[in-house]
């Protein structure tokens, strides 16, 4: 790691502590990343937005699908990745929730919310091993499921 950027094993671990570290700091980043290349076009309507964002989604960890799959599965071997991929998954549930027109404070919308993303984090790991079905099929099973997770929520009032 150290030889491939350049630098000492010594000065990774006078900055980062160790590999761990040095990982964690590249967290923060790697989630910026993924936010802004998946944002879709606020213009849109809301449906079509949530179909576009998904679709940036699929498209992006398409491109790193090996990076994806660590940081999903391995990744949250480390207590602060997954505290950080948390932040990034609650910070998605309160600005759903707001285009949705939810109060995301509500316990029925923060569970109803926060299990479609798990929903889809599983259903998009699924996608890139099966390789199927295609992309927009993934897309449109997630809208659907979103639209029933909306229901649920409603009927827990």
């Amino acid at each position: 790691m150290a030889e491939a950027a350049g630098v000492s094993h010594g000065l990774v671990f006078q900055y980062f502590g160790s590999k761990k570290g040095l990982y964690i700091a590249c967290l923060q980043p790697l989630i910026e990343f993924f936010r802004e290349r998946i944002e879709p076009d606020p213009d849109l309507p809301p449906v079509e937005r949530l179909r576009s964002g998904l679709r940036n989604y699929a498209d992006l960890i398409s491109e790193y699908p090996a990076g994806y799959r660590s940081l999903m599965t391995r990744g949250t071997g480390f207590s602060e990745v997954r505290e950080g991929l948390e932040r990034a998954r609650w910070q998605r549930v309160t600005r759903l929730a707001e285009r949705m027109g939810l109060d995301p404070d509500l316990p029925a919308v923060r569970v109803g919310l926060r299990s479609w993303i798990a929903y889809v984090d599983s259903a998009m790991l699924t996608w890139l091993d099966q390789g199927a079905p295609d992309r927009d099929a993934v897309v449109e099973m997630l809208v659907r499921a979103l639209g029933a997770t909306a229901e649920g929520i409603k009927a827990a009032g």
